[in-house]
């Protein structure tokens, strides 16, 4: 079941006694303990009715005894047990392992017993974590659709006293990576984004600058810089860009592989337009972020394939001279710029 299916069950009082959370989102895997947490438990019954187990290191006498434990302040106790071995590494003697199964099929109504598995361990689940999800209520968080995330954006812009239209709300998502293929962005990443966001707005507006000014790193806006002012033959720019940065070798050859990255990006973009592929499908395609792979592609629409070709090929010959050191990295990267 969904994560809209655990809020409509969390809402109805129907989750069960035990339950079984995994997925992709560990944001979401939290917010779900904390709110049957705060459902059940108030401030001063959570110190002794509440109780996380550390699943990598806790016994299986641990866990039973914990819920089947009476609570001593709440109608019940909650436990929780965290990336519980046994679930996605073979370990554990056969007969413990089906005391915790037992355990999860018993009426237990003194305690709300969650087994919690954190998203880097979710794909993981062997045959006996599958044994388990099916003797409890098993619930998956994976990754919110559009609608959902644009549900999560707007409820922490508005709590912050904040406002942001559609278009920047839209130009934030495909910043953020988040449905890129392989992404490595996810809820936990966004929540943070948002607060360094609501906390920087000056006034109640959310605009794409200031969007851009936080989420873009450093590396990555000062190469699509140097790239844009390569592209528009501004050569004065272009060097005031490369003395800012190029400071001795290292820091060029550091200059020369984002450079070389994005260009292959550029070359990729002209290879998978000729197959009629939108923006869209061609960053889904590559697992680019999507901001980075427009940014690309607006660069990339200057030259023919042939030209971007060898364009690259310069680069990797340039990385190829100064690692033979036929050329220092400095006046390798400012031989390239002045020549594109």
């Amino acid at each position: 079941m969904s994560y809209k299916e655990f809020y409509s069950d969390y809402q109805k009082g129907n989750l069960g006694n035990c339950l079984f959370l995994h997925g992709a989102e560990d944001f979401l895997i939290d917010w779900a303990v904390e709110s049957i947490v705060d459902k059940n438990l108030d401030d001063e019954s959570k110190e002794l009715d509440y109780q996380e187990l550390n699943g990598e290191t806790c016994a299986v006498s641990d866990i039973i005894s914990s819920a089947r434990a009476y609570s001593m302040f709440s109608e019940k106790r909650v436990v929780v047990v965290r990336n519980y071995i046994p679930l996605y590494k073979k370990q554990g003697e056969e007969a413990e392992l089906n005391a915790i199964l037992e355990l999860a099929e018993s009426d237990n109504d003194s305690c709300i017993l969650i087994f919690a598995v954190d998203a880097d361990k979710s794909a993981n689940i062997n045959a006996y974590g599958k044994k388990l999800m099916k003797a409890c209520t098993t619930y998956e968080f994976t990754a919110l659709d559009k609608g959902e995330l644009q549900g999560f954006i707007s409820k922490r812009v508005r709590e912050a006293g904040n406002m942001m239209g559609r278009r920047e709300m839209d130009y934030l998502i495909d910043l953020s990576g988040y449905y890129n293929r392989g992404s490595a962005y996810h809820l936990k990443d966004l929540h943070n984004d948002l607060l360094r966001i609501n906390t920087a707005c000056n006034g109640e507006q959310i605009s794409i600058s200031l969007i851009e000014e936080l989420m873009v790193g450093e590396d990555d806006r000062y190469v699509f810089n140097l790239i844009d002012s390569m592209m528009s033959d501004d050569k004065r720019t272009t060097m005031s860009l490369l003395t800012s940065i190029v400071c001795d070798d290292e820091s060029a050859m550091k200059s020369i592989g984002l450079i070389t990255k994005q260009f292959e990006i550029m070359f990729d973009a002209l290879d998978l337009e000729s197959q009629g592929l939108s923006i869209a499908q061609m960053a889904k395609a590559t697992g680019v972020n999507e901001y980075r792979f427009k940014k690309a592609y607006q660069s990339a629409r200057k030259f023919s394939r042939s030209q971007m070709k060898d364009k690259l090929m310069s680069l990797y010959n340039i990385d190829r001279d100064v690692k033979s050191g036929n050329i220092t990295a400095e006046d390798g990267i400012k031989l390239f710029a002045m020549n594109v």
